[in-house]
């Protein structure tokens, strides 16, 4: 007998980001076959399905209300408990915060330590959140649905909170995926404590166990979704014709950059700058050129004396969407935009970048990759600093593995490359301690753990 038969599932997809890994047509089928009816809240024209067992609402994304602004902040910083371990990205965090609100910080260091301490006060604050922060449009939307269940995407987003507050006050049961590999050390707190979490590895069960209170059972490890596309070894082109693809030069190495965000880094511009006239007067022992991967979220313009260069190829992926509602924040990828990523990383003969994702996707291509750890002498504060990044939590795995290179100056970054150029093995047990530790498994099938781990936590919670 199915256990989830005529059972809704409410499934709330806050931002873009690798949802079609985890939400597509197949795996809606998947939910679906288990006898699960599933609502899907998320952006407008995100996804179409002829399955009649889903019916897809549309997210409306309240801002917060200056006084839940203000709740969080209390809650978060003024009352979080000064004994408890926090993540040393959190205390970098909260160190910024005593420097930048001194009153606010006294009472965390005085009355905040004393209450925070105290379970009646901590439930007293869990009630208030609950109660008076209510959204009354998703009240009435979801009495109406009447979900079973609650999967949530990304529990951090502050647009879930009132979906997340109306499940646990009801009593439904909740179970959250974390996409990034840094959310359970750079989040707060969520007002809700989740039922169930799945996250990508050990490390970050670890994490949620020590940082956020939760029992092993109540974590499981999945692998990383995402990064599935990367395991179909029939899309990737040979050497010679991913050249071609690219309108790059077959004998020339592929010196590959790939930027983040604007606010990842401010001086990305003067580092790839500097690569290029690197390239430009064949400092390097090997002709090189530069394929320059933008980030979606990055201005084009940061990089215009360069774009048309020779030896400078440019590579932009996904699409910024105007039918999305934060279209500053969501992109769309299509299967063409993961198969050219994944054939980059193959062909790649050196990977540079700051400190992000694309450190670990390189690695599962064992791909050498230098990472930037200066500011190409720029006068930045620690909290604009590229500095920072290798300070955070979720990075200092990287760093210990010994799989990466952090060029804290020019010359770092020239011998650094130089040396991958002439020695692409160098640090390989590095790279695979990396994968290993991070992916946990990289079988391509952790999109199907996932959906397995949703129906097994939903038959469960209906015996």
């Amino acid at each position: 007998m199915n256990m989830n038969q005529n059972k809704t599932l409410l499934i709330v997809l806050p931002y873009g980001i690798g949802w079609n890994s985890i939400i597509n047509q197949k795996n809606l089928d998947v939910l679906t076959g288990s006898g699960l009816r599933v609502i899907l809240l998320c952006e407008p024209n995100m996804i179409t399905t002829d399955n009649p067992d889903v019916i897809i609402k549309t997210l409306k994304k309240f801002q917060r209300t200056k006084s839940e602004i203000a709740f969080g902040l209390l809650r978060n910083y003024v009352f979080s408990d000064t004994s408890k371990p926090h993540s040393e990205t959190l205390n970098i965090k909260i160190h910024d915060l005593d420097k930048s609100h001194p009153f606010l910080s006294i009472l965390r260091r005085s009355i905040g330590k004393v209450l925070a301490k105290s379970s009646v006060f901590k439930n007293l604050l869990s009630w208030i959140d609950c109660n008076f922060f209510t959204n009354k449009s998703y009240v009435v939307m979801l009495r109406d649905l009447k979900p079973d269940y609650v999967f949530v995407t990304y529990p951090f987003s502050f647009y879930t909170y009132p979906i997340l507050r109306y499940a646990s006050s009801s009593k439904i049961p909740i179970i959250g995926y974390v996409p990034s590999w840094d959310n359970l050390t750079s989040k707060w707190e969520v007002p809700v404590k989740l039922d169930k979490l799945i996250v990508w590895n050990n490390l970050m069960k670890e994490e949620a166990i020590n940082f956020l209170d939760y029992a092993d059972s109540q974590v499981e490890i999945s692998g990383v979704p995402q990064f599935d596309i990367h395991s179909d070894v029939s899309s990737l082109l040979d050497r010679h014709s991913f050249i071609n693809l690219i309108n790059g030069d077959v004998d020339k190495k592929i010196l590959l950059y790939a930027t983040g965000t604007a606010q990842l880094s401010d001086s990305e511009p003067e580092i790839v700058k500097m690569i290029y006239s690197m390239i430009k007067n064949n400092e390097f022992d090997n002709p090189c050129q530069l394929l320059l991967r933008v980030h979606p979220r990055r201005n084009l313009s940061d990089f215009q004396d360069i774009l048309n260069e020779p030896d400078v190829i440019l590579q932009t992926p996904g699409r910024q969407s105007d039918e999305f509602q934060d279209s500053g924040y969501i992109w769309e990828s299509t299967s063409h935009d993961y198969n050219v990523l994944s054939n980059t990383l193959n062909h790649a003969d050196v990977m540079i970048n700051v400190a992000s994702t694309i450190t670990i996707e390189s690695c599962i291509f064992n791909t050498p990759v230098v990472n930037i750890g200066f500011d190409a002498g720029l006068k930045l504060d620690f909290n604009r600093s590229v500095v920072r990044h290798f300070q955070y939590s979720h990075y200092l795995d990287i760093i210990d593995s010994g799989g990466v290179k952090i060029a804290k100056s020019q010359d770092d970054l020239f011998n650094f490359i130089n040396r991958y150029l002439n020695n692409p093995d160098s640090e390989f047990e590095g790279r695979k301690k990396i994968v290993d530790n991070q992916c946990y498994y990289n079988d391509g099938k952790s999109s199907d753990r996932l959906l397995r781990y949703i129906i097994d936590f939903t038959n469960q919670k209906s015996v």
